[in-house]
């Protein structure tokens, strides 16, 4: 998860159009009644959503193309099961239109948060549309303390979350526990995703290596240690935010040693460290 810049007071012009005025009027009047208009707050964000969220979930990050999903932060419907009592709500149904709720989510993320929305303190709910600051998405955020993340509005979502070698991830904070078990950021797939990520680079790294053994080239280190920049910067390159997984890669930036180099012999293990260690001085 990356933080992401919304421009709040500047929503795609369909969703603010006049011919929905009636529908937004009606949700007020009737609640937890209403009828949502997905035609309404989907149609009119997801190409918005997808390109400023640069095709990407905005829990886990995977490219999702297509399948990205309008999801509602803060959920629109009440939450009223039988068990698990402790996380039901009555909804957020004041924000079922509004541009600052609307995030988009892969299918996987999005089935799996359903109208989860849990709080620090579920004494700090805000139930109705009338207090002075439900429809302050911001001031809401600070007066509820959601224990899910707002890419939006917490500008280093990065520092609830581990990435771990396994492809797992884990929370590091009360949020991102909360994040890794109601998004069900460990999935099969999304662990699969990550892997094959790290795969991949080691799997460069090893044919760079069998390259060196059959080379009969006297400048055949050069080309080793060439072949090792090019994957060392693809890593660099794709911390770039909108890139997929860009908080993976930090990681794997940051922590090289554990993601990469330990799956290599020890005679490679210490050279391929220190080579991008060298890398990363020179190309800060």
């Amino acid at each position: 998860m990356v933080h992401i810049e919304k421009n709040y007071n500047n929503p795609p012009a369909e969703l603010i159009n006049s011919k929905w005025d009636n529908v937004k009027k009606s949700v007020l009047v009737e609640k937890n009644n209403h009828n949502a208009q997905s035609e309404c707050y989907r149609d009119t964000t997801l190409e918005a959503l997808t390109n400023l969220y640069s095709n990407k979930c905005a829990c886990c990050e995977r490219s999702r193309g297509e399948e990205l999903q309008i999801d509602h932060y803060r959920p629109k419907k009440a939450r009223n099961n039988k068990t698990n009592t402790e996380y039901n709500h009555s909804g957020y149904y004041w924000l079922t239109y509004e541009w600052s709720n609307l995030i988009p989510l892969c299918s996987s993320c999005n089935q799996a948060k359903s109208n989860f929305f849990p709080l620090q303190d579920n004494t700090k709910r805000i139930s109705e549309h009338t207090h002075l600051k439900a429809n302050n998405i911001v001031l809401l955020q600070d007066c509820e303390k959601p224990l899910f993340v707002n890419p939006e509005i917490d500008k280093l979502p990065e520092q609830h979350f581990l990435y771990l070698p396994n492809g797992k991830v884990e929370g590091r904070t009360p949020e991102g526990v909360a994040m890794v078990k109601f998004y069900n950021m460990n999935s099969r797939p999304k662990i699969r995703d990550r892997k094959k990520i790290l795969s991949e680079y080691t799997h460069e790294i090893k044919e760079a290596i069998d390259r060196f053994y059959k080379s009969t080239d006297t400048n055949k280190k050069h080309r080793f240690e060439g072949s090792l920049e090019t994957t060392f910067s693809k890593i660099k390159r794709k911390m770039n935010k909108k890139c997929e997984l860009s908080q993976l890669h930090f990681f794997i930036n940051q922590y090289f040693e554990v993601f990469i180099a330990n799956k290599f012999p020890k005679e490679w293990k210490a050279q391929i460290t220190d080579s991008f260690l060298e890398f990363k001085s020179h190309k800060v």
